[in-house]
């Protein structure tokens, strides 16, 4: 899960066109789960935020990124070089046992970019892909954008550093300027890496337009493949989606997403700056591998317009995707004093943690979660997904597998800010796990997968027969699922809608689940 958090501007400008009207939320008490974080810090370890970040036989790997807090608004300090983060990290969020090796005693081409901020990143497997990021470039004494392109080997770099020597190895590195981006994201659909937004920023932050700088959003989803064998790492198949209007974008939260018919694809939520006004974006898009830009016209985000940590999960009982967004930067909180959402033009920090639900038939809602942060937190903080919980490939938690109250994963990092607006700050290391439960759950004892409790006749199922279900009373939803896991359709207690879409489908190995009188039963149904 990747949130790069860079250049924040506090906002004061002509907001006429902008709406700041209460909006309209759902009840949380429609959703299919409630959430709840568990506060388990350790204080030995240390903060982070921007930085690139993967999982490998339970460590975490951490390389770039921050460890102060926001940067400042002034020529020359903006970004101190002593608040980089120049060391590879491995961290074990269990015991809090902590490995660190300098990124310059690296023999590799380019040490820079490894120390630089707000890179794009994704994991692939057991590589971790780190492109473009924003930092000094020691041979120039120059603050740029890097057009690097480095492949870390996770199993390599966790076995040296836990053998305490030099992880070298682990680390290739290649160029290309269609890799100079900053603020952006990175992930993959199929075989085909996709980076997002962003923009080229050289020379030295200040607050306002300076001949000191130059920068140049890509306006861009680029699309490519990754050559990365013994001999070779080189992007190719390059495309590119140009959007102007759209996709003058950084600083956004890129969240993976199943859509209802299984296949995987992405959001993106927010984003700044558009060009009529210095506002976040509102409309979310969609990036899927047959079509790399859909825009959501219908739709206007209310919270978490800035990068922060997002739990997808897809929920097969009737097709709806829940997104959870925690916290960040917003146009909109809650007001404790008032009880009631309000609009600050000046985009603040906030605690609020809010859920976006798409549905099936594509709208969209929001929903605001009773349980808040404690601080001003969820800026570039990361969400690391357990690795037990059952999830589809592309990291989108399966809520229908989920039985019962389940650790999903961890929340770190971030920056921590002391108010909401023009703050002192700092990178925090805060430690959260995040549990589901399901409201329809039963309990792990009660469903009985595969068991004499429920019976499908016949099985086999040929075409033209008529199918029976024994075991389960009141049967109020029957739902299809492939072998793999993927929803093929809910049927309420119509078993001839069951029957119909069985006759459709390849031949092989089917589960069918039903939900009944305080229970919930899976069996397996073959079609030859």
């Amino acid at each position: 899960m990747k949130n790069p958090f860079f250049f924040l501007c506090f906002l004061s400008l002509n907001l006429s066109s902008i709406s700041s009207q209460t909006p309209s939320l759902g009840d949380p008490a429609e959703l299919p789960f409630t959430l709840e974080i568990e506060d388990v810090t350790q204080d030995e370890l240390p903060g982070f935020h921007s930085m690139a970040f993967a999982q490998w036989d339970g460590w975490w790997v951490i390389i770039g990124g921050r460890v102060g807090g926001l940067h400042g608004f002034f020529p020359f300090t903006a970004f101190p070089e002593n608040e980089a983060n120049t060391n590879i990290w491995l961290i074990d969020p269990a015991t809090g046992d902590a490995l660190n090796f300098g990124v310059d005693a690296l023999n590799i081409p380019f040490h820079d970019p490894l120390k630089g901020t707000n890179p794009q990143y994704v994991q692939d497997g057991e590589n971790l892909y780190i492109c473009g990021g924003y930092g000094k470039d020691a041979t120039t004494g120059d603050f740029i954008t890097f057009p690097v392109l480095t492949a870390v080997n996770l199993p390599q770099l966790v076995s040296a550093m836990q053998a305490h020597t030099n992880p070298s190895a682990a680390f290739r590195q290649t160029q290309s300027e269609s890799l100079r981006v900053c603020g952006g994201e990175m992930d993959k659909l199929g075989d085909y890496f996709h980076l997002v937004g962003g923009h080229d920023f050289s020379g030295n932050y200040t607050q306002n337009p300076s001949p000191m700088f130059t920068q140049t959003y890509t306006y861009e989803i680029r699309k490519f493949k990754i050559t990365n064998n013994s001999t070779t790492l080189a992007i190719t198949d390059y495309s590119a989606h140009h959007d102007e209007q759209n996709l003058r974008r950084r600083d956004f939260t890129l969240a993976p997403v199943i859509r209802p018919d299984g296949s995987p694809a992405l959001c993106l939520h927010g984003g700044v700056f558009r060009p009529d006004v210095d506002l976040p974006y509102y409309n979310p898009v969609y990036i899927a591998e047959n079509q790399i830009f859909s825009l959501d016209n219908s739709y206007e985000q209310i919270f978490s317009q800035y990068t922060c940590p997002a739990l997808p999960m897809f929920d097969s009982t009737d097709g709806s995707m829940y997104t959870v967004l925690f916290a960040g930067l917003s146009v909109h909180y809650f007001d404790q004093n008032s009880l009631s959402v309000k609009y600050d033009e000046k985009v603040p920090f906030i605690r609020d943690i809010s859920t976006f639900r798409r549905r099936a038939d594509g709208t969209s809602k929001e929903y605001l979660i009773p349980q808040k942060f404690d601080e001003l937190l969820g800026a570039n903080m990361i969400f690391a997904p357990a690795e037990t919980v059952p999830h589809f490939s592309n990291e989108v938690l399966k809520l229908h597998q989920m039985n019962s109250k389940t650790f999903v994963g961890w929340l770190f990092g971030g920056i921590k800010a002391e108010i909401p607006n023009i703050t002192p700050s700092s990178a925090s290391k805060r430690l959260f796990k995040v549990y589901i439960t399901p409201k329809n759950a039963v309990g792990t004892e009660d469903v009985r997968v595969g068991s004499p409790a429920m019976r499908i006749l016949p099985n086999p199922f040929f075409s033209g027969q008529r199918i029976s279900i024994e075991g389960v009373k009141g049967i109020r939803n029957i739902s299809l699922f492939s072998a793999e896991g993927v929803f093929l359709g809910d049927f309420g207690n119509d078993v001839g809608g069951l029957e119909s879409r069985l006759e459709r489908v390849a031949s092989g190995v089917y589960f069918l689940q039903a939900v009944g009188e305080n229970v919930r039963s899976v069996a397996k149904v073959i079609k030859p």
